[in-house]
């Protein structure tokens, strides 16, 4: 068996809190995104939404999904945090050093993952066409949510054009 010499070693107690090395890195937004992706792909899939997700890492969209006869590009997106009292979401993607609002020849829709709550926002792309950020409230607020009739709306997934009104 070999020895470390001079070497010490840190005991796992007295390590670093994940969530702060990845404050400290800049990890947290990443993260937040992939845990938005997964949770995404099981809940609509748990509600019996096919989704495939495409190769590469070149589209505006995260997943394709078929709720019925369409397929939709779904772009995901997650907040973890409040900033002013309310959960801020980039809507925009990097297109070289531009931050560039989705387009609906892009996107279909914004699928906006609350972390804390739990909580998703299934948002038609004319909603954030020319927006670089949407801003949602958090549960129990007393104040209107602009993107509230979104709440958990997996139905527009699978309307025959994806949106019904009325």
């Amino acid at each position: 068996m070999r020895k470390d010499r001079g070497v010490r070693r840190t005991p796992a107690s007295e390590d670093i809190p994940v969530r702060e090395v990845d404050r400290q890195s800049g990890l947290a937004a990443r993260r937040h995104g992939d845990l938005g992706e997964v949770a995404f792909l099981h809940k609509a899939t748990e509600l019996g939404l096919m989704v495939a997700q495409p190769y590469g890492t070149m589209h505006a969209f995260d997943f394709l999904v078929q709720g019925g006869q369409n397929i939709y590009r779904v772009q995901v997106k997650a907040a973890a945090h409040l900033r002013k009292g309310l959960y801020a979401v980039n809507v925009c993607r990097n297109q070289g050093k531009k931050l560039r609002p989705y387009t609906t020849s892009e996107v279909d829709f914004v699928a906006v993952y609350i972390i804390p709550e739990r909580t998703w926002y299934i948002v038609p792309v004319r909603e954030v066409v020319d927006r670089r950020m949407l801003m949602f409230r958090p549960k129990g607020s007393d104040r209107r949510d602009l993107y509230g009739h979104y709440c958990e709306a997996w139905h527009l997934l699978r309307e025959p054009d994806g949106l019904v009104f009325g």
